[in-house]
């Protein structure tokens, strides 16, 4: 078996359900592919499908759904020769916009089978990895409040941001690196491997997944005015830009916090202690791409 598809047939909003498997069938039987085409039925199940994708000696594993379950197929394959292609079908599709892959489902689907993997960096945090953006602070309570409503989408992100602002606090943290620590109050700290969290919002516009290192973007809390200036900043690139934001370039963070909380990787949420280490997953992962 040279090629493994595992679709998600719920995420994003098009070709939802069976369409979304029948047409990647569809597509394998037309191109005469050496593949098989497995789909999730349940939360968990596509790690499990990637698993034994590599034990059946598959060479390239191929996501097709959203972030969630880029992240959970990419923490099986990252460490091995298995190369990984991505059909980006969710709502935000940072990673693969940073990666230059089509959205369009065709298309994704022939880079996806049939294009050149490249080696990349990952990160991890708190043992998880990830592979677009982790965050702590106000950035992981959006992503635990979207992950609760039906609703998915930019629009729905940005309502659910809304909602969290109006009552979110500052969280103190230290940011010790190899070379410094500095300590702040924050309103966001986000750890980003690639550019963007994802429908053109740039976390971080400088990220590269070839130079070993993670960008850290700490953000002081913003007031009314401010927030919606560092929304336009993030959408125009133009995040640094802003005195509320401190970049960080390193290998590794030790984030250490007044109190225990929440944080996510690629948008799954997880409580973390008082204590988190972020670190550079250096040229971990063979993926298909057109630039990095």
């Amino acid at each position: 078996m040279e090629l493994a598809f595992i679709v998600n047939p719920i995420s994003g909003k098009s070709l939802k359900g069976p369409e979304r498997v029948a047409r990647v069938k569809a597509f394998v039987d037309a191109e005469k592919l050496d593949a098989a085409v497995w789909q999730t039925e349940r939360v968990g199940h596509a790690p499990e499908l990637a698993a034994e994708a590599l034990r059946m000696g598959a060479k390239r594993i191929v996501a097709v759904g959203g972030d969630g379950t880029i992240n959970e197929i990419g923490r099986i394959v990252v460490g091995t020769d298995c190369e990984f292609g991505l059909v980006p079908m969710g709502s935000g599709n940072g990673l693969a916009r940073h990666l230059g892959i089509p959205l369009g489902f065709g298309a994704s689907l022939r880079l996806a089978s049939k294009g050149v993997a490249i080696k990349v960096d990952t990160g991890e945090a708190g043992g998880r990895p990830f592979f677009n953006v982790m965050g702590i602070g106000f950035d992981a309570e959006v992503g635990r409040r979207f992950n609760e409503t039906e609703g998915r989408g930019l629009i729905n992100y940005m309502r659910e941001g809304w909602k969290a602002f109006r009552g979110y606090k500052s969280l103190q943290c230290e940011i010790v690196t190899s070379k410094s620590s500095k300590s702040l109050s924050a309103y966001i700290v986000a750890v980003a491997n690639s550019s963007q969290y994802g429908s053109n919002a740039f976390i971080a516009p400088d990220a590269s997944l070839t130079d070993g290192k993670l960008n850290l973007v700490a953000i002081s809390e913003p007031n009314f005015l401010s927030f919606f200036i560092l929304i336009w900043r993030m959408f125009s690139k133009k995040l640094y830009h802003s005195p509320r934001v401190t970049p960080i370039c390193s290998e590794s963070f030790r984030l250490k916090m007044a109190t225990g909380g929440f944080f996510h990787v690629d948008g799954e949420i997880f409580r973390c202690d008082e204590e988190l280490l972020v670190r550079a997953c250096p040229k971990s992962l063979n993926i298909v791409a057109v630039s990095c």
